[in-house]
């Protein structure tokens, strides 16, 4: 099967954005009530590498789509994460357009969430290509979540948006617009927070990053011990793990060499089912790249892998 044929049937956000269970932060629908975006303090883009196993062996198309990660912050110790992530139609086979977004700001024991992503739930290559080719079929759905959460309480929102056009990632402003002005209602949760619980999974994340990542600056020889951080999504409570984690000296990613740096394998797993979702991240652990990742690995399907590589010069 040749590489265009094969990646058409990729849904590259089901991979990207959705660790599935854990790509957002439990909080309530009460969002709506807008509170000010902090500003951005740095941010990063990423070119995407999709690979698609059909059969036996793995087919990979470069420079598919990508990813836009801002980190924000204020003067009072705030701070904020947004991931814009998916799949260009403009350079990706069959102009396949999967993409999602999600945005978590923290204020000391107040976190709040909105985030959206086109639907997309195959599980096979068949069910993908299909849902391809029916695309458009009475109208476009996104799903999306709002919320706030507090030291004691997370509450959650989600509604499915639907619009006429096909809609990309170079669209996330005025989708963003019609996902807060919406009043059609959703599914709404609150669930109790127990103590040390993380209000999101990115929060979850950056904090099990920074801790490794000082743990190398303090004691550049130390092996950093496995490490878990429980995150609520939804209602649902989840255990991120930082499985196992090496710190290399040098390495050559991409064609570009990087010096200490961090490669850790992570999973989640969902109290309730069981079920768990692996990735691994590899990011700098000194100077400006200190805690920020350079490359990334998700395999969501047997069948689907996406790799993410910094890039600051990719077109996202």
């Amino acid at each position: 099967m040749e590489i265009r044929t094969a990646l058409r049937t990729a849904a590259f956000l089901s991979a990207a954005i959705a660790a599935a269970p854990g790509t957002g932060l439990a909080a309530g629908n009460e969002v709506k009530k807008e509170t000010p975006t902090m500003p951005v303090v740095a941010e990063h883009k990423y070119r995407m590498l999709a690979k698609v196993r059909p059969l036996l062996f793995w087919i990979s198309k470069d420079d598919v789509g990508g990813a836009r990660i801002s980190w924000r912050g204020d003067n009072n110790g705030g701070f904020g994460l947004d991931l814009l992530i998916g799949s260009d139609p403009l350079r990706a086979p069959r102009s396949i357009n999967r993409w999602g977004y999600i945005a978590e700001q923290v204020r000391g024991a107040d976190a709040r969430v909105v985030g959206v992503m086109k639907q997309s739930n195959e599980q096979s290559v068949k069910e993908a290509e299909s849902a391809i080719d029916k695309d458009g079929r009475g109208g476009y759905a996104y799903r999306a979540i709002q919320g706030t959460a507090s030291r004691q309480e997370a509450r959650a929102g989600v509604t499915t948006v639907r619009v006429e056009r096909d809609l990309t990632f170079r669209d996330i402003d005025p989708l963003l617009a019609l996902v807060t002005a919406t009043t059609e209602n959703g599914e709404n949760r609150s669930v109790a927070l127990p103590a040390g619980t993380r209000p999101g999974f990115l929060v979850a994340l950056r904090d099990l990053v920074q801790q490794s990542t000082d743990a190398y600056s303090r004691t550049p020889a130390a092996s950093v011990k496995r490490m878990t951080i429980s995150y609520v999504y939804f209602g649902v409570f989840y255990d991120l793990t930082m499985e196992s984690s090496d710190l290399l000296k040098t390495a050559v990613i991409d064609g570009r060499s990087y010096a200490n740096i961090a490669r850790s394998d992570f999973e989640i797993r969902n109290r309730g089912t069981g079920e768990t979702t692996r990735f691994q991240l590899t990011y700098g652990t000194a100077g400006a790249l200190a805690a920020v990742p350079v490359h990334a690995v998700y395999q969501p399907r047997w069948w689907f892998e996406v790799q993410l590589f910094l890039d600051d010069h990719t077109a996202f």
